[in-house]
């Protein structure tokens, strides 16, 4: 994972487009399982050129953990 240039907030994942086929460096299938349809719409890395890495939901779920809670309830008494 790479981290953003103040190094606190995480970036998205860079991919190594070696041994992937041409639909998945296009965003046609996932980059994780191969699965076509329905097509891929969540980004969730790129590659070293700067394109776009795109995986089904279920992958992309897997690969990108959701955001923690910004507000945190505190206890009543």
């Amino acid at each position: 994972m790479n981290w953003g240039p103040t190094r606190t907030a995480p970036d998205m994942l860079t991919f190594d487009p070696e041994g992937m086929t041409s639909a998945q460096r296009d965003g046609e299938a996932c980059v994780v399982c191969y699965k076509r349809w329905p097509r891929p719409r969540a980004r969730v890395g790129r590659f070293p050129d700067d394109t776009t890495a795109m995986a089904c939901a279920d992958c992309a779920e897997a690969l990108v953990p959701a955001p923690l809670a910004t507000v945190v309830a505190f206890p009543t008494r």
